[in-house]
């Protein structure tokens, strides 16, 4: 069964797919991805043998699959995917405390990792480490890879590249990249308030954590992005691409 759930004139034109064999999921999930305004279309597919069908005569831009520990019906069904159509990226859908799921994602060759209770903007930061933008263009090759956090610890919100080129260089003029920086869930959380000029207070009160368990993720944060302050967070937060 495929559903279709369409934006109106004016929208992006990002074509985003959600496979999981529970309606509630997909349901969920695609009712946070039309909020998004680089998406235009999202079909929700809760049958492996219908979502095959349909890779067979077109493809989205970005395939998001369901997973749960009890079964290992969805990452069989990505592992699918990722073997009869490698051009299409494939992100896991889980919980955040599955490390074995993201363990198996990264082997079958997945792109990321994403909470099902991502939040919308959570849900774009993750889509946009695929190459998909959020300006509505066309989606880029896919990006030098950032390693995921530790699998022993929750998989973060925002889904990490696992695959894709590393870039190269231009001239002998060009500054070299700065080395990768992997935030945990919480400190991507943190970033993220920070950026929308939230007070330590107010991203507790959301996170449900003391403000002093905050001010230990932004201390923790500032020392991994080198910066002395919110303000230059922020700044680095946008500048490495972590934030859009």
């Amino acid at each position: 069964m495929i559903d279709d759930r369409m934006r109106g004139p004016g929208h992006g034109a990002t074509t985003v797919w959600v496979y999981d064999e529970r309606r509630r999921v997909r349901d969920d999930v695609a009712g946070r991805l039309v909020a998004l305004p680089f998406v235009g279309r999202v079909e929700v597919v809760g049958d492996a043998v219908a979502l095959q069908q349909r890779l067979a005569t077109r493809q989205p831009d970005v395939l998001l699959v369901g997973t749960q520990r009890a079964v290992d019906t969805g990452l069989t069904v990505a592992t699918q995917v990722i073997r009869n159509h490698p051009g299409v990226p494939v992100l896991v859908l889980g919980a955040p405390d599955d490390a074995e799921t993201v363990r198996a994602a990264v082997a079958v060759g997945a792109r990321g990792y994403l909470r099902w209770d991502a939040s919308a903007l959570e849900m774009g930061l993750g889509l946009s480490r695929v190459g998909l933008r959020a300006d509505g263009r066309p989606p880029q090759p896919s990006p030098a890879p950032v390693p995921l956090a530790s699998v022993g610890a929750p998989a973060p919100a925002w889904a990490t590249p696992l695959n894709g080129a590393g870039p190269r260089a231009v001239s002998t003029t060009v500054r070299e990249a700065p080395p990768a920086v992997t935030l945990s869930m919480r400190e991507m959380q943190v970033l993220t308030g920070m950026s929308q000029g939230k007070s330590n207070a107010q991203i507790g009160r959301e996170l449900y954590l003391s403000e002093d368990t905050i001010k230990t993720h932004a201390r923790r944060l500032f020392r991994k992005l080198g910066a002395k302050d919110r303000a230059e967070a922020v700044a680095t937060g946008f500048r490495r691409g972590m934030m859009s």
